[in-house]
């Protein structure tokens, strides 16, 4: 099927508009004075624009040019078979030509028998016979005009007619031949859909969906939002498709069950399909077993628009397995879950417009064009801003705006700001009115309080306050309601609750609409309603949450009692995200009381010493009170079953934590940068599902001992604790332990007990000793262990180190400025992966590293010799990535003193950019590249980039990750891998152009090639182990492609001059480079391989030619195995 959609269906001429309805054919001196007359008389009076030749005296044998024009200036002709029709050669003509716009025009042809039996017609006997014995004697005419014309007659008496013999009564015969040419002209002419933007973008998709033309019932499931465009996307598939089909019924559930109940649609809908007109609308339902299974045998297109219940469906359709072959039947809802009753649906989801055709949509509204009147640029900028995307709101808006002045659409807008929109809050209210009480609750909490939070904290805030959020967030995603949205946070991806702008509008409006007074209302987020409240102690107890950023009201002093009568408050949540040391929320008198129905509090910058001595913890889960004024949080021992989360970081002043042994839920508990913490409450270890726990630059923490072994501490943080000196903290499930900038002299033996330990960081232990590392197999387990900064760190005990742990994958020795050759014994390492030794500056030997090794940093390593190790990593780059899946996520760089691209890379220049020859696309998995940094640039402040062209097209980038944060002392060579997205259509081979660029960090970006002297390039093809699956047949083709791309490789290369977008391209060569190789046994090969001898194009050429040894030797093992076998 042709996806025309765009030019055809949507816009507001939605087919191509002829001059006339219907062309009518027929012979004048057998009905022009009765039947034609009185049918163009009855087409006339239904304003069908009908062409009828009302020339009797028709000179000469063929047709004239006006009449041709005529025939093809309209959308369907009736062809009127008569008696005498066969002895016109003018009437044969016509038809021939009516036929050839039948098949080049898609014109509608109804023939119609006039007192004429059909097989006359279709056979040329009786009448017709004689006609064309009087047209064979007629000399002028040769037998291949006579054949075609009974072709003509044929094929026309073939099509689905109108036989006037079946009928007593003549005007009951026009009667019908009227209904039907109008039936078909209303195919012809689909529905006029005004205003329709952007969804010819969505039809591709849902084409494919529907896979019209195949004979299985299939579901689409249109879905979205209120307004945003399902009911206008689903007719236009409507008019677009429905001809297709033999019965066809376009429903719109929800307005018509409401106008005039579901048994008079139920009766509607069977007529429509069943294209019958006496049956009653309001009698009781039609038997619908019988019904059905006439509709059984019809292929049928079915919309069903706005369905609210699953229920409406079974009531219209009882089983849609039993639809005609071939139906299909396209449901539009805001309701998702509807679909899991169907076993196959396919779902399209109907998202916001793009900016773009936002602009469009609302200009063609309010201005009747594309583009803005002169002048108000901006204020249309504003308005498609404020709908986000939502065709409804685009259209009613421009609606309201259209012919206003500029001082009007800027009322109106500041109007919006507070005020909705009438018209678009009702429609998007309904989704919500068909909540139940709880999902309510949940819908108006992320609205007015927690959009954009995290969806499990959403979900565990909201079953502490009993509102069944599992399944209730479940039901707004399935209503359109929120959304998910994937961010990425800290080391893995989460997802985050969102929902469109207009969406979370109405639910605030809801708010608002409880009371004009905001302490009467359930939630409050404006920050001036909220410090009003605050400060005339205006709260009551219909308050249920707040929320607001506190320098947005500026200093803000209120009375002990201000929360006093907030007696539902459970969520509170004052905060700093510019910056959280401020707190301008002052108490002189001190904070008598909180809500003990509080179960979150987070408040930055608390400016008290402890929470309130009324405050009841017991229903809290979490208390975030960063950069607070706390020494403390409360005297004794709290109730506090239901706390997972304690987050008091920055909190300087903060000198004990209270007993936290009822705490048996508590999770996670953040102290970092908490100085004046001196000590832990030793209830702290006991606690059974204590995951992590943050001390991280508490530095006045001398000792952290217990002879308690916990069972679920995962995770434990003292970095930067540098008073601490003891340290004996174990757990079964210890992980991630670091201890990074710490004074402890030596690991405690208790240490071993930690069996799990996967990470180990000790950067900066400047005082101690290291040999401890390697006394117990115990510590096997490590996978990351750091050691930067570690001063004791020489190659003999760091020989005694890695002979104690063996499942090393990461080893960082940044800064150890003792260390001057790698041991031997890391060759061993065959798990390792990273190895990172910046700023080792008297390091010069790395010895033999493992091939596992594919990251290798040496930033500002000066005396290390790095050619062999650049060499050995990227034979390990090569063998890694031409296996690899794309899926499985391999990465690889090197970061190491140099002043050259290294000999093997294929192609290199001196300058920023470069462009290669064409290589083949097949098994190309992507690129090595090589960037020469020159000495005295500072990487930190810049990212790498590089942009992909093809034919002056970008078709790749990428960002080129690092993390050393110095500046070069000396020209280095970063190494790295890319995986390239590469296109299958097209061209065999891809024509390529690299360009390396430099982002800086300032104020502003931009853009600079200086700092890079050279780049390199090199491509990387899969292994024939892993992509080569050919049979006998296809071998010798193989070979003759290879040998015919390396010498294509080989002459693109000896032939390349510099390029538009790079400078000179340098070929590497080394006459010894390929000495090991063995000869080839194959005549071609052996030749090729004498023809670059001369000039080695590197590791891609031979690349290419070790893939035709290995065919030719897959050749000679088939041949073994089937001496028979005809393998060439």
């Amino acid at each position: 099927m042709s996806s025309s959609f765009a030019s055809s269906s949507i816009s507001s001429s939605v087919v191509s508009l002829k001059k006339y309805d219907v062309f009518l054919s027929f012979r004048g001196e057998d009905t022009r004075r009765n039947f034609t007359s009185h049918l163009y008389d009855a087409l006339s009076r239904k304003k069908v624009e009908t062409f009828i030749d009302n020339n009797e005296l028709k000179k000469g044998d063929e047709i004239s040019p006006a009449l041709a024009k005529a025939i093809e200036e309209s959308h369907a002709s009736i062809v009127i078979f008569s008696e005498n029709y066969a002895s016109s050669k003018w009437c044969l003509n016509e038809l021939k030509k009516i036929l050839e716009c039948k098949k080049d025009k898609e014109q509608i042809v109804i023939p119609v028998f006039y007192n004429i039996d059909p097989s006359h017609v279709r056979k040329q006997t009786g009448s017709y016979q004689k006609a064309f014995a009087e047209h064979k004697r007629d000399l002028m005419y040769n037998n291949d005009k006579l054949q075609k014309w009974k072709a003509a007659l044929t094929e026309a008496a073939n099509l689905v007619g109108w036989d006037s013999q079946k009928y007593r009564i003549e005007s009951d015969f026009i009667k019908d031949i009227v209904k039907d040419v109008l039936r078909q002209l209303n195919l012809r002419y689909p529905y006029e859909i005004k205003g329709v933007v952007g969804i010819e973008k969505n039809y591709e998709q849902i084409e494919s969906m529907l896979k019209i033309g195949s004979n299985d019932v299939r579901v689409l499931g249109i879905w979205g939002m209120g307004g945003i465009g399902k009911t206008t996307l689903a007719k236009a598939l409507y008019s677009k498709l429905c001809s297709q089909f033999e019965g066809r019924c376009f429903v719109n559930v929800m307005d018509e069950s409401k106008k005039y109940g579901l048994n008079v649609v139920h009766n509607n809908f069977y007529s429509t399909l069943l294209e019958e007109e006496n049956l009653h609308h309001d009698a009781p339902y039609i038997e619908a077993p019988f019904s059905m299974r006439r509709i059984a045998r019809k292929k049928v297109f079915i919309v069903l628009d706005g369905v609210e219940t699953s229920e409406q469906i079974e009531d219209l359709i009882l089983k849609i397995d039993e639809l005609g072959v071939g139906s299909r039947v396209i449901i539009t809802t805001r309701n998702k879950h509807i679909f899991s009753q169907f076993s196959k649906c396919e779902i399209y989801e109907v998202k916001e417009l793009k900016k773009h055709d936002s602009l469009q949509l609302f200009n063609l509204t309010v201005f009747g064009d594309e583009h803005p009147k002169i002048g108000y640029e901006d204020l249309s900028e504003s308005v498609v801003s404020y709908c986000k995307g939502n065709p409804l709101a685009l259209k009613v808006l421009g609606a309201n705006l259209r012919s206003r002045g500029k001082e009007s659409w800027e009322n109106e807008l500041k109007k919006l700001q507070k005020i909705p929109n009438g018209r678009i809050y009702n429609v998007l209210k309904l989704s919500y009115d068909d909540l139940d009480c709880s999902q309510k609750a949940i819908f108006l909490d992320i609205a007015c309080l927690l959009r954009e939070e995290h969806k499990d904290f959403i979900i565990d805030l909201l079953e502490a306050c009993d509102f069944f959020a599992i399944s209730g967030i479940e039901v707004l995603l399935d209503k359109a309601l929120i959304q998910l949205k994937l961010i990425w946070h800290v080391i893995s991806d989460i997802d985050t609750i969102e929902m469109h702008d207009l969406l979370q509008e109405m639910g605030r409006e809801i708010v608002n609409q409880e009371s004009q007074d905001p302490g009467k209302r359930s939630r409050l987020w404006k920050a001036e309603e909220i410090s009003d409240v605050l400060k005339k102690n205006k709260g009551t107890e219909a308050v249920e949450g707040i929320t607001f950023h506190s320098t947005e009201v500026g200093d803000l002093y209120l009375n002990a009692d201000s929360f006093r009568r907030m007696t539902n408050l459970r969520y509170l949540k004052i905060y700093n995200i510019y910056d959280g040391r401020i707190c301008n929320v002052y108490f002189p008198d001190g904070l008598e009381w909180l809500s003990d129905k509080l179960r979150y509090l987070r408040w930055d910058g608390y400016c008290l010493e402890s929470l309130p001595s009324t405050f009841c913890a017991e229903m809290l889960t979490e208390l975030h009170m960063s950069h607070s004024k706390l020494k403390k949080l409360w005297d004794g021992v709290q109730n506090l079953l239901n706390l997972t989360i304690i987050w008091l970081e920055s909190s300087k002043d903060l000198i004990e934590i209270p007993d936290l042994s009822k705490a048996t839920n508590l999770e996670r508990v953040y102290l970092s940068e908490c100085e004046s913490l001196c000590q832990l409450h030793p209830s702290i270890f006991s606690l059974p599902r204590l995951t992590h726990l943050g001390l991280g630059g508490c530095i006045k923490i001398e000792s952290l001992k217990t002879n308690i072994h916990s069972k679920s501490l995962s995770k434990l943080l003292l970095d930067g604790c540098s008073s601490l000196m003891e340290f004996s903290v174990t757990s079964e499930e210890m992980t991630y332990l670091t201890l990074r900038g710490t004074a402890i002299h030596e690991l405690p033996s208790s240490i071993w007990r930690n069996t799990k330990l996967t990470f180990l960081d000790l950067t900066e232990c400047c005082k101690l000793n290291t040999v401890g590392l390697s006394n117990d197999p115990q510590l096997w387990s490590i996978t990351v262990l750091n050691l930067c900064g570690c001063s004791q760190i020489n190659a003999l005990n760091l020989l005694f180190i890695l002979d104690g742990i063996q499942s090393l994958k990461q080893l960082k020795l940044n800064e150890c400025f003792n260390l001057e050759v790698l041991p031997d014994n890391i060759q061993n390492h065959s798990r390792l992966e990273w190895l990172d030794l910046d700023d080792c500056r008297i390091l010069v030997s790395l010895s033999e590293l493992p091939p596992s090794v594919l990251y290798l940093k040496a930033a500002n390593c000066t005396y290390l010799d790095t050619d062999s190790t650049q060499q050995s990593l990227l034979e390990n780059m090569l063998q890694t990535f031409s296996e690899y899946h794309s899926d499985e996520g391999v990465d690889a760089f090197s970061f190491l003193p140099g002043t050259r691209v290294p000999f093997k890379f294929d192609f290199q220049t001196l300058e920023a950019s470069i462009t290669i020859p064409p290589i083949p696309k097949s098994d190309l998995c992507g690129f090595i590249f090589c960037i020469i940094l020159s000495e005295g640039f500072n990487v930190y402040h810049h990212a790498l980039h590089c942009f992909i062209f093809e034919h002056g097209k970008e078709v790749d980038r990428c960002r080129i990750s690092h993390s050393y944060l110095g500046t070069l002392i000396s020209d280095h060579v970063w190494i790295c891998w890319h995986d390239y997205n590469r296109q299958e259509s097209g061209s065999s081979d891809c024509n390529l152009s690299f360009q390396f660029i430099l982002e800086a960090h300032k104020e502003q970006s931009w853009w600079s090639t200086e700092g890079i002297k050279g780049c390199g390039v090199l491509p990387v093809y899969a292994s024939l182990e892993r992509e080569l699956e050919l049979d006998g047949s296809s071998i010798s083709e193989e070979i003759v492609e290879l040998i015919s791309n390396a010498q294509a490789m080989k002459n693109d290369i000896d032939e390349l001059q510099p390029r538009a977008i790079g400078s000179e391209v340098r070929s590497s060569n080394n006459e010894n480079e390929d000495d090991h190789e063995q000869p080839y046994s194959h005549s071609e090969v052996e030749d090729l391989n004498e023809k670059s001898c001369g000039c080695s194009i590197g590791l891609f050429l031979r690349h290419l030619l070790k893939r035709v040894e290995r065919i030719i030797q897959i050749r000679n093992d088939l041949r073994s195995l089937s001496p028979s076998s005809q393998v060439k």
